[in-house]
């Protein structure tokens, strides 16, 4: 398998002071723009599978990238950024929202359903409605994520793009790596940054970091907020 994990554009969230953040925010113009450049650059490549995160963000990238690919979209409901859908910030912030709902998830990414296919947790009533996930819960699912791809993918040398999110994606490099102290040093996640991985069926090597080749420099935003 090769592995490209993308952090979506940038949202209103990174292009705000974190008071103001909201539970599921939009990208900004800016990241309409990043996200347009991206899908320029992913016409290079021959994705076989274009995965996301439901969070609207990371939707509104992914459907760039599918509408220039023409890559059927799936939707998994666990690369959410970490907290999942929750109102307010700081650690005391725990109400959780309800998340997209299903058609709102297929509104968002493709032009029509038969191009996206969703998991079943994903539901008419949204596909979060639950306190703030604690970074436990998160750590927890970082593994079961890391399982999912070695299950459903394997080392079949298939081209798989998965547009996540920041602190899922540091979280997703430890447990591939291994090396807590070599993926918390790799730099920062800049919005649209490609990384790559392949493994073998025995293990993960890093091609490459973070690369923003594909955007002009104006174009280049250096938030880590989710």
């Amino acid at each position: 398998m090769q592995l490209y994990l993308v952090r979506h554009a940038e949202s209103e969230n990174n292009a705000r002071p974190i008071e103001l953040r909201v539970e599921d925010p939009s990208i900004t113009d800016l990241g309409h723009r990043q996200a347009q450049h991206l899908s320029k650059w992913m016409e290079s490549l021959t994705i076989d599978t274009l995965i996301t995160s439901p969070v609207r963000r990371a939707l509104q990238t992914t459907r760039y990238i599918a509408q220039a690919t023409g890559s059927h979209v799936h939707v998994w409901a666990d690369i959410f950024e970490e907290g999942g859908i929750y109102r307010g910030h700081g650690p005391t912030a725990v109400e959780g929202g309800p998340g997209l709902t299903r058609q709102n998830v297929i509104e968002h990414v493709v032009d029509s359903g038969d191009h996206c296919t969703l998991d079943d947790s994903i539901t008419q009533e949204g596909w979060w409605g639950r306190e703030r996930e604690t970074p436990d819960q998160a750590e927890l699912r970082s593994r079961n994520v890391k399982q999912r791809l070695i299950n459903t993918f394997g080392s079949n040398g298939n081209s798989v793009v998965a547009v996540i999110h920041a602190d899922l994606k540091r979280r997703l490099l430890i447990q591939l790596l291994g090396d807590p102290a070599e993926a918390i040093g790799l730099g920062h996640l800049r919005n649209t940054g490609v990384t790559k991985l392949v493994y073998n069926g025995l293990d993960w090597t890093l091609d490459w970091f973070n690369s923003i080749s594909h955007l002009p420099n104006d174009l280049i935003t250096n938030n880590l907020q989710p």
